[in-house]
């Protein structure tokens, strides 16, 4: 996800400075600012789509991931809980962050940046609050993978009788 967001925008630069005859002819009756505002308006709908499609996923994944390590490993309760801590990430990003944003995206979509405006320091706060919880949840995944793959002993201890 770091990287499509940042990618959407840095995409309309180059679609505007291809020389696409069929692109030039349809936005000629626009100012290229006014082409350019456009397209960044686009790319900002599908990184706010893809911010919450993204988190919905996250959630459904790790609500599933959680319940099996608390079923297959109930003796591990520390993987359990980094799991969960995942999990609960997800959840306030997904329902109190990610909200947030796309409100304060939507307010200064068209809004000049110069006075700098405190939505836009509202906003740029909470995209960096976004970004360091997920880089959290991605550091506490490759915790939890190396936790599991140095311990095989937590595979056959839990295995059911046959």
């Amino acid at each position: 996800m770091w990287v499509v967001a940042t990618q959407n925008f840095r995409r309309v630069d180059a679609v505007l400075t291809e020389s696409r005859p069929e692109l030039k002819e349809r936005i000629s009756s626009m100012t290229e600012g006014d082409a350019r505002l456009v397209l960044r308006l686009l790319a900002s709908e599908l990184n706010r789509f893809y911010f919450r499609a993204w988190g919905a996923t996250q959630l459904v994944v790790g609500g599933i991931l959680l319940a099996l390590v608390l079923w297959a490993f109930p003796s591990d309760l520390k993987t359990g809980r980094l799991v969960g801590l995942m999990w609960g990430i997800t959840g306030v990003l997904l329902f109190f962050v990610v909200p947030k944003l796309v409100h304060l995206g939507r307010q200064i979509d068209f809004v000049p940046r110069t006075p700098f405006l405190p939505q836009i320091a509202i906003f740029w706060r909470l995209h960096l609050a976004y970004t360091l919880a997920d880089m959290v949840k991605f550091v506490l995944g490759i915790w939890v993978s190396i936790r599991l793959a140095r311990n095989p002993e937590l595979f056959s201890l839990n295995q059911k009788p046959k």
